[in-house]
């Protein structure tokens, strides 16, 4: 079980670096699409990686329409459900 853990994990690693190259590359908002904080925003998938299947397309996981910009603060709250965006 650890060893699948840890392989989802770095296969989750590659995805989201796959998709901060993604929304860097596609002149969306280089700020926080909810407070407009542009010194440091994380690239956010708004449905969350491990809730598509393994054999999910990149291109739909990483699809511009599931990433979004988000700072810290508001990408914590979005992930613990105290944001809806």
């Amino acid at each position: 079980a650890e060893i699948r853990s840890r392989n989802r994990y770095q296969a989750n690693a590659w995805i989201r670096k796959l998709a901060r190259r993604a929304y860097y590359n596609s002149g969306k908002p280089q700020c926080c699409v909810v407070c407009g904080y542009s010194t440091h925003f994380e690239v956010c998938h708004i449905r969350p990686i491990q809730e598509f299947p393994d054999n999910t397309p990149m291109s739909v996981v990483n699809s511009l329409d599931n990433l979004t910009a988000l700072c810290p603060n508001c990408h914590w709250e979005f992930d613990h459900k105290l944001l809806s965006l």
